[in-house]
């Protein structure tokens, strides 16, 4: 199978400022979602060809049930004192690509997908110092999308695209296997440091610039 990014997730706080901050900056708000039965909302920022997530918890009871815990959302969305990782990383597979996912997944039938309908969640989703890393449900970006879920792409700062995406993980001393084949890839890029940090590349940082969020929102913007 033939992957692609189609979005990122970053945990933050409820209702925090990370999304004032992030519209200040000049990104469109695209669209929001409560996730009923796994007790998370969230706010959407779309470009072109993937899109920028900001997660948060929005029912305790749903997202500690026995179908969501697996996924570690509960621990993500309270990161900064559990530790986990706050990211989730989602690939697409291509339309006329039906190959084979090329690490370990198991299903994840979340409660608000249409009836047999599942996530197919990378087997490493119980090392919580890593990203959750999933295949999502859609083979289309953004600007394929149907005219009923087409939402603003254009952004007052100017992206167009997600080029690059690189990872910084703290105190990880080995990657998993489904780390270390989403690098082999060349589909994300990861390295340790002191800190938890997504480091996201629009348009090939043409421009040379620069902008880190932290410690508000654990990502650093490069165009």
């Amino acid at each position: 199978m033939q992957l692609e990014l189609d979005h990122i997730f970053v945990c933050v706080q409820p209702e925090a400022p990370p999304i004032d901050l992030l519209t200040a900056f000049g990104l469109t708000e695209g669209t929001r979602r409560i996730h009923r039965g796994q007790g998370t909302t969230n706010v959407c920022f779309l470009f072109n060809n993937a899109y920028l997530e900001l997660l948060w918890l929005f029912d305790t009871n749903e997202i500690q049930s026995p179908l969501v815990r697996p996924t570690g959302l509960w621990e993500r969305c309270r990161w900064q004192e559990t530790q986990a990782c706050p990211f989730g990383i989602a690939f697409r597979s291509t339309a006329s690509d039906l190959g084979e996912i090329p690490f370990h997944t198991w299903d994840y039938h979340a409660a608000y997908l249409p009836p047999k309908a599942s996530i197919a969640i990378a087997s490493n989703s119980d090392n919580l110092s890593e990203p959750l890393i999933f295949i999502s449900p859609t083979t289309k970006k953004p600007t394929d999308y149907a005219i009923e879920r087409q939402f603003p792409l254009v952004h007052r700062v100017g992206f167009k695209e997600i080029t690059a995406l690189q990872v910084i993980l703290p105190g990880v001393e080995n990657f998993s296997p489904e780390v270390r084949t989403l690098i082999e890839l060349g589909l994300v890029q990861f390295s340790k440091g002191n800190s938890y940090q997504l480091q996201i590349e629009f348009d090939n940082t043409k421009e040379g610039n620069s902008r880190d969020f932290c410690p508000e929102i654990p990502i650093l913007i490069k165009w």
